[in-house]
């Protein structure tokens, strides 16, 4: 394991330099970024919470997209029938329980009306479905009705034209590096750096397109276009994209048909060369406008054009009749698909409702930044002296790989063009005290192989082989937790996953294959006769104490302690935060400490509601919660929030606006939902892992244990009345991924001494796996909250009560894994006894080879 050829150490390096190259442009300023080949431009994105801006979460509903194609469908209906030759006579079209229905007044005419309506039709989304169901009922009715892959096809259509509508809008206002997602099937994430006024966001995005078909003056002389002069009952407008060359073009004032009359607009192919183009469809007054003057204007070119430029010019070649329509041109599948996109672009499809709304002033976004890389090098310090105390060399191993692990964690972020957020920089804190656990277990067990007497190298080799079966197991438990975070989390939380799950892999990479390699090179140069680790020893060697003659005791306890914390978030409740109950948060800074009482004064003569007021940490910031507007409409948050804002600053000068969210009580719902849910999986999905790769008491036990944990941490929350928030769910499963990632640990030492020591009994077996990794516990946890530390003292307010939970799970986690979860595997009845023979065969003989061959170098 030892021997490292130069093709495996190229392999090791390479990804590990990459990675730090890519994680240069992040340092740099956006100047020099812009300079650099477009590759190298891997600059991770900051959150709105560190560089300011508006954030709005917009939902279209289904219901009124299902309508507008019923509305639609009818006019095609009429104008369709209309057009029959012989006309097709019906009655009035009913629109009741979401169908239609009218009667066809000639029963003969039936079948050809059926024929006619089925054109209108078409599949959707690949599911051999059509839009619409057409059948014949009571022999003269015709029944129309919507499907369910048509209504969500339709709905996907429309939230892709929202999302290109908004994107144009956003592009234009000039901001920088906007986020514009779709989320699920009918939401659309919008976020803007630097922008502090969401109501100017609202407004922009609520505006209609305008999309008009115009002729082209051809008698227009282009050295006069040139010169801005259009003839008489014309105008100029620019074509950006003009395949002919000159940038603007003049166009007849009069509209033929406006964006209102289009119906539909997609990329298809001709079908006398198969090349691509865009089918437009109007509604019934369009068509028969289109029809009109298309047909007075053959060979004439007309224009299209969205919001005052020219999107395509083509010409009129013959009528174009019944409300259809292609263009056609030198396009290609893209850019066919983008024209349709355009076309349809020309107005939002749907209203959006603003469900999510959440804005961070620059300044608080630029003390966050402050406090967290402040309290990253704080911990980054404390960790580096601490390891070096505690290992001497292979802690300067560690140390180098701590170093490289956090610039490769912000390579690969920008890499995947990643967005940082204030929990990102939490999670970066958290990786840098959880980054030397790895190399702590590798540590502890060379030395442990050394007193028991094999040589260095046997030692090395064998302490990183052990560890290494150790490190991967309680990795794969704490990713479980954070794949539950990046799926069901939501805005900071997906933040804090991320770092979480890249740090995981990047960490046990340099924490494990690295350090193996410097060990190895130090050991083939220097061929030292023995190992020489730090000075320092929180944990003595030889360490025996009696954990399981006191688990009645710790059962007791922990009984006691889960009962009281249950009892006090049933009775007090937890103070849940403006995520879970939905609401309006606003947070104030002051010049100094304000009257709480003359702050809650000021906003009461307002009107806008109860007021409930907190501070946390510093004094000088105030949050101020108060229950959402009664009013639907988006306007109604922006009023209160300005009301807050402008008394605010009459009553105490120089106050400022820092940050305010606005969640509905739709999506507050769905964040309990989801936080629910996603700390149950962990729990659930980390104890099954545990079953199965263990004995199903272990599974049990780390269930009991971890569910201690989490019971533990809402009780002290519900008695601190700290806010509980996003944020702090995010805590509870990185407490539940460390407390498994500790509870794997020991009990893969048990595992191990059950095959090493068959005869011993359970009781002691128990006691010497744990006094054994307890080094390993003691230490592990102790870097872990020195970064903590760091971060509660120095990582600023909005992150204080992540760090308080984490700090109190830790301490849990530790103690639960040593007196709960080891002692909990006696009363569930496991036995000392060999429960793999092959597996326990092959460890013998490998140690037996291993003594054989002690001495031997690399």
């Amino acid at each position: 394991m030892l021997s490292f050829p130069r093709w495996k150490v190229l392999l090791i390096v390479l990804p590990l330099l990459l990675g730090m190259l890519c994680a240069v442009p992040s340092f740099l300023p956006e100047s020099t970024v812009m300079q650099l080949p477009s590759a190298l431009r891997t600059k991770v994105n900051l959150g709105l919470d560190l560089s300011g801006g508006s954030h709005l979460l917009l939902e279209a509903s289904p219901d009124e997209i299902a309508v507008q194609r019923l509305t639609n469908m009818e006019d095609q209906v009429r104008t369709e029938l209309r057009r029959a030759d012989p006309r097709i006579a019906i009655g009035d079209i009913s629109r009741r329980d979401g169908k239609l229905s009218f009667m066809v007044r000639n029963p003969q005419q039936v079948d050809a009306a059926v024929e006619r309506i089925r054109t209108l039709t078409q599949g959707a989304a690949m599911t051999g479905q059509r839009d619409f169901n057409v059948e014949v009922v009571n022999s003269s009715t015709i029944v129309i009705t919507p499907t369910a892959a048509g209504i969500s096809n339709a709905v996907d259509s429309a939230m892709e034209v929202a999302t290109e509508v908004i994107r144009k809008r956003i592009d234009e206002m000039g901001t920088r590096e906007p986020t514009i997602q779709r989320q699920g099937d009918n939401r659309i994430l919008v976020q803007v750096p630097g922008l502090q006024d969401p109501k100017a966001l609202k407004d922009l995005l609520g505006q209609t397109a305008k999309l008009e078909f115009k002729l082209v003056d051809y008698t227009a002389d282009p050295a006069e276009l040139a010169q801005g002069r259009a003839p008489v009952g014309s105008e100029i407008v620019p074509y950006p994209g003009n395949p002919a060359g000159p940038p603007v073009i003049a166009v007849k004032r009069e509209v033929m048909v406006s964006g209102d009359e289009l119906a539909d607009a997609q990329q298809g192919f001709d079908q006398q060369n198969n090349q691509p183009n865009v089918s437009i469809r109007f509604n019934g007054s369009g068509g028969r406008k289109f029809g009109k003057v298309t047909t007075e204007n053959v060979n004439r070119p007309f224009a299209i054009l969205l919001d005052g430029k020219v999107l395509s010019a083509p010409n009129i070649n013959e009528p174009i009749l019944g409300g259809s329509a292609s263009i056609s041109g030198s396009f290609t599948v893209e850019s066919a698909n983008q024209l349709a996109i355009a076309l349809r672009s020309g107005k939002l499809p749907v209203a959006l409702k603003v469900v999510d709304e959440r804005t961070v002033g620059p300044q608080l976004g630029a003390d966050s930044i402050h406090a967290g890389i402040l309290a990253s090098v704080i911990a980054a310090g404390g960790v580096i002296i601490f390891m070096l105390l505690s290992y001497g060399r292979f802690g300067v191993y560690a140390n180098i790989a701590v170093v490289i692990n956090v610039f490769v964690i912000l390579g690969v972020m920008g890499i995947l063009n990643a967005t940082l957020t204030l929990p990102g920089i939490a999670g970066f804190v958290l990786t840098i005290g959880t980054a030397v656990d790895a190399n702590v277990l590798i540590y502890e067990r060379i030395r442990e192989e050394r007193r028991r007497g094999r040589g260095v190298v046997q030692s090395v080799e064998f302490g990183y082989k052990e560890a290494s079966r150790t490190i991967f197991e309680a990795n794969v438990t704490h990713a479980i937790a954070g794949g539950i975070m990046l799926a069901l989390g939501s805005g900071p939380v997906k933040g804090f996953a991320i770092v979480l799950l890249i740090g995981i892999a990047t960490s046990v990479f340099t924490a494990v294959t690295f350090t193996r390699l410097l060990a190895a090179y130090w050991l083939r140069h220097q061929r030292p006769t023995d190992i020489r680790m730090g000075r320092l020893r929180i944990v003595p060697d030889n360490t025996n104490i009696g954990f399981v003659a006191l688990r009645k005791w710790a059962f007791g306890l922990t009984a006691l302690l889960t009962v009281a914390a249950v009892g006090a978030t049933a009775h007090q409740g937890l103070n849940l935060g403006v995520d879970f109950v939905g609401g309006l948060m606003i947070e104030e800074s002051f010049p100094t400490p304000p009257d709480l009482e003359k702050v809650r004064s000021s906003i009461d003569r307002l009107g806008v509601g109860e007021s409930s007021l907190q501070q946390f940490g510093d004094p000088k910031t105030v949050s101020i919660r108060l229950p959402a507007p009664q009013s639907a409409d988006d306007g109604a948050t922006n009023a209160v929030v300005t009301k807050v804002q402008q008394a605010l600053e009459k009553d105490f000068p120089g106050a400022k606006f820092s940050r305010y969210d606005a969640v509905s009580g739709k999506v507050s719902g769905e964040l309990i939902q989801n936080g629910v849910l996603a700390v149950m999986l962990a729990v659930i999905g980390i104890a099954i892992f545990s079953w199965f790769r263990y004995e199903w008491q272990f599974g049990v036990s780390t269930f009991v244990a971890i569910m201690h944990d989490v019971l533990m941490t809402l009780g002290f929350f519900a008695i601190t009345r700290l806010e509980f928030d996003l944020n702090i769910v995010a805590a509870v499963l990185t407490i539940v991924g460390y407390s498994i990632n500790d509870k794997m640990v020991i009990d893969d030492r048990i595992r191990e001494n059950m095959r090493k020591y068959r005869k011993m009994d359970m009781k002691s077996l128990i006691d010497l796996s744990v006094n054994e990794t307890l080094p390993r516990t003691v230490i592990t946890s102790l870097t872990i909250m020195l970064a903590l530390g760091a971060l509660l003292l120095f990582g600023g307010h909005v992150l204080r009560g992540f760090t308080a939970a984490m700090m109190l799970g830790i301490v849990v986690g530790t103690y639960s894994s040593v007196y709960v979860s080891s002692s909990l595997l006696i009363s569930l009845g496991l036995k000392p006894q060999l429960t793999d023979k092959k597996a326990s065969k092959g460890i013998a003989a490998q140690a037996e080879r291993m003594t054989r061959n002690d001495g031997a170098t690399p």
